[in-house]
């Protein structure tokens, strides 16, 4: 007793450790995100947690981890959130000093596949509007005309329109309001070519305060679009298209610097070219073979 038994017991970690459940809402507690992201992670951790709720913290191994990440059923980015949630759940339990180690850390993460802007051309653009109506051709106008993000436009009130711009500081998710993308509110110009539909959809909305009322995220366009994509016999390609076709076509143009079209997007520059950049006709075609790094200093000929 005094020589094995008593000494095990020593060393064994009998005390009760909360569960994963328990971790999982200090954490929601304590977390400062915007409610999209807690609702992503709400939905992660309903459909997806289930094996490891009720578990105590300290229970749980790293070879269970890694085949649980394994078999996700989701994309590559919503698995590397999950794992993401999960890493985080168990740093809640480290300050808390129930386990020592992260099983997280050092995952092997499934890779993000590269995304692949398929802008529209400015046949398919006017294919699209002019098989459109109603408040709906008004919404394509204003998303092909601004580069803006689907929320941003359906989170648009008529204050936020001045006379020669558009001010964009919030965004609407499955009928919530908050900050954009970004956290950050900037300026869209109003083009000529969006006079037509803001005229017409002041028209359309009335009283109300908001530009595009009763429409409270992207989902509630998504029949409507579909339906549209299939009228015009066009491949199937998401609504957010739009914002690529309008940076694409905002660069290809040669009218703006870079700068500028960043700010309109809510982008930094070095986003915008690793996005766009291959796509741009200007930035490919117009290279000056005449140029030298030495010219008019080489005292010898070139043989």
């Amino acid at each position: 007793m005094e020589k094995e038994l008593i000494p095990l017991l020593e060393e064994a970690d009998l005390e009760k450790r909360k569960t994963i459940e328990e971790y999982y809402k200090i954490l929601m507690q304590l977390k400062e995100c915007k409610e999209s992201t807690k609702e992503r992670y709400d939905s992660l951790w309903i459909n997806h947690f289930g094996i490891f709720k009720k578990r105590e913290v300290n229970t749980i191994t790293r070879s269970e981890l890694k085949v649980w990440m394994a078999n996700l059923n989701l994309s590559p980015k919503s698995v590397r959130l999950a794992v993401s949630l999960m890493f985080q759940i168990f740093n809640e339990a480290i300050d808390d000093e129930a386990i020592k180690d992260n099983p997280c850390k050092n995952m092997r993460l499934p890779k993000l596949k590269e995304y692949e802007p398929k802008p529209f051309s400015k046949e398919e653009m006017a294919l699209l509007i002019e098989n459109s109506n109603d408040w709906f051709r008004n919404l394509l106008g204003f998303l092909f005309l601004t580069g803006m993000r689907i929320g941003e436009v359906l989170a648009l009130e008529w204050q936020d329109i001045q006379d020669d711009h558009i001010i964009v500081s919030k965004s609407i998710r499955q009928g919530v309001v908050s900050t954009t993308k970004t956290n950050k509110s900037r300026e869209v110009p109003i083009f000529n070519d969006l006079r037509p539909f803001i005229k017409s959809q002041q028209f359309k909305s009335g009283l109300d305060k908001r530009v595009f009322p009763n429409l409270n995220g992207a989902n509630d366009l998504r029949d409507k679009w579909v339906s549209l994509l299939k009228k015009c016999k066009l491949e199937h390609r998401v609504l957010y298209q739009t914002r690529h076709t309008f940076a694409i076509n905002a660069l290809d143009s040669g009218k703006f610097k870079v700068s500028f079209i960043a700010n309109m997007l809510g982008h930094s520059v070095q986003m915008l070219f690793q996005k766009y950049a291959k796509f741009v006709k200007s930035e490919r075609e117009n290279i000056d073979l005449e140029f030298s790094t030495f010219r008019h200093h080489l005292g010898t000929k070139v043989v």
